[in-house]
């Protein structure tokens, strides 16, 4: 990499303008700080690492086991909300050495604990592949908001672990979430999803970050030869992008959460767009539409509005989302923290963006109605999840995902490609280091600072998906319409 790589732009417009965020200032670049504590280390002993031989099948919860996590100081009737689903995944695992409840003082995470140490006190390894017998089973449930749990935390487990959150604001819709779940793997429920994904992908006139998504992700989902859900999963397409006669409007977006779209109601949708950032001076607003989507109606200088705007307060009544996956491609799709990690003030002072990191209200309410899983950012969410540094598109990296889930695959399972993405990053800038320390003049050339800094983002990119819902739900593809 001899040229200096592209500054990238995240997808992200500030509601209040309509302006959209600017490319990443290069006296922001020194600031931007290394990996989570302990990640590098544990990309050196394993790439990729997850269940140990012990498993077979990553997919059979009688060999990986579940286990919930809550805060030491949760609510016991958030619990209790829950109960349903845990007794649900206690029967399908049908091992107490494989199910584990972690909560209280005990064994739930207590005020400011770290993964490190939580996994400690149950004696595992942080760097070691995960052997579900010998203490936490492999699918993990955490239930606590952010700043209870922060996202470090399941970062941190997410590199081993399948790892799922709850965090809802309203009580009862725990009780929603779980009920609905457990309907949806009662044998005598019958989805009413069919086997088809949709995709809808916003290309704003003349924005220059949704170009880029729309340019790389169009092309590819929507290959005659190749569409995403071909193959073995053998999936309809329904697109709403630039290039297909109906867009990524408002509309169309209710219309798919409705199921009125030629291939009927997707059991997989993806969306792709520029996420909404509302200031902290309204925090009430904030909580509100952090993270909302902006629509094909969006044009550049015009505020966020309902005109515009995707949110949480959008989705209809008659939304037919129970037995859907869906993976949200924008900034703050899936919540975001308390401080910008990307663009700095004066001195390299971190700027604030929210009175406390938090999940966005869109994930929270299709959760809610029924959604298995969201697959979401929880920062600013840049094109590195389609292109490498070079600007180079590598698709994989977004279709993966949701390709195993039309396969099958639970949630957590295959979101695991993105974990896998995040060490593969950290993995070639462990290398570049070790390259800039060597004095062998035939050790290959050390990258330049920008190529280093754009690993940088592009590492931190891929760690900040999550997946949000319980990541051991999985479609019922065989009974799909």
């Amino acid at each position: 990499m001899s040229t200096n790589p592209p500054l990238p732009i995240p997808l992200l417009v500030t509601a209040e303008t309509g302006s959209p965020a600017p490319v990443l200032p290069p006296e922001s670049l020194p600031h931007i700080t290394g990996d989570l504590p302990g990640a590098d280390q544990r990309s050196v002993n394993h790439t990729h690492l997850s269940a140990d031989s012990s498993v077979g099948d990553p997919n059979d919860l009688t060999q990986t086991g579940w286990c919930i996590l809550f805060a030491s100081d949760a609510d016991p009737a958030i619990k209790a909300q829950l109960q349903p689903l845990i007794d649900l995944r206690h029967k399908q695992v049908a091992d107490d050495n494989l199910f584990k409840i972690f909560e209280g003082a005990d064994s739930g995470v207590g005020p400011g604990q770290t993964a490190d140490n939580w996994v400690q006190y149950r004696g595992v390894s942080l760097t070691a592949q995960v052997d579900p017998t010998a203490g936490v089973p492999y699918y993990v449930l955490i239930v606590g908001q952010p700043d209870r749990i922060p996202f470090e935390f399941q970062n941190l487990l997410k590199m081993q672990w399948a790892v799922g959150r709850l965090a809802f604001d309203d009580i009862e819709d725990y009780g929603r979430y779980a009920q609905a779940v457990v309907q949806y793997e009662s044998d005598a429920f019958r989805p009413v999803q069919r086997k088809n994904a949709a995709v809808w992908i916003t290309h704003n006139d003349g924005d220059l970050a949704t170009g880029m998504l729309s340019d790389a992700l169009c092309p590819n989902f929507l290959d005659a030869q190749h569409p995403l859900g071909c193959g073995n999963a053998k999936f309809t397409l329904d697109a709403f992008t630039s290039a297909s006669p109906k867009q990524a409007t408002k509309q169309q977006f209710i219309d798919m959460l409705r199921g009125n779209i030629p291939g009927g109601p997707p059991a997989v949708f993806f969306t792709g767009s520029h996420g909404a950032e509302y200031a902290m001076t309204d925090p009430a607003l904030q909580r509100r539409m952090q993270g909302s989507l902006f629509t094909q109606e969006w044009v550049r200088g015009t505020p966020g509005g309902p005109n515009n705007l995707m949110s949480a307060e959008d989705i209809p009544a008659d939304a037919k989302l129970q037995g859907t996956m869906v993976f949200l491609f924008a900034c703050y799709s899936g919540g975001c923290p308390a401080d910008n990690n990307y663009y700095f003030g004066p001195n390299g002072a971190q700027l604030p963006v929210a009175p406390a990191p938090l999940i966005a209200a869109l994930p929270q309410a299709l959760l809610s109605h029924g959604a298995l899983a969201v697959i979401a950012h929880i920062d600013l969410a840049f094109p590195y999840a389609f292109q490498d540094v070079t600007g180079t598109p590598q698709v994989q990296a977004v279709r993966d995902p949701l390709t195993y889930l039309m396969m099958g695959r639970r949630a957590g399972y295959a979101a695991d490609s993105l974990s896998g993405r995040w060490s593969q990053l950290c993995s070639l800038l462990i290398e570049s280091e070790a390259r800039t320390a060597s004095t062998d003049p035939n050790a290959p050339q050390p990258l330049n600072d920008a190529a280093r800094t754009a690993l940088t983002i592009a590492r931190d990119d891929a760690r900040n998906y999550i997946v949000l819902g319980d990541p051991a739900a999985r479609l019922r593809i065989a009974d799909l319409q």
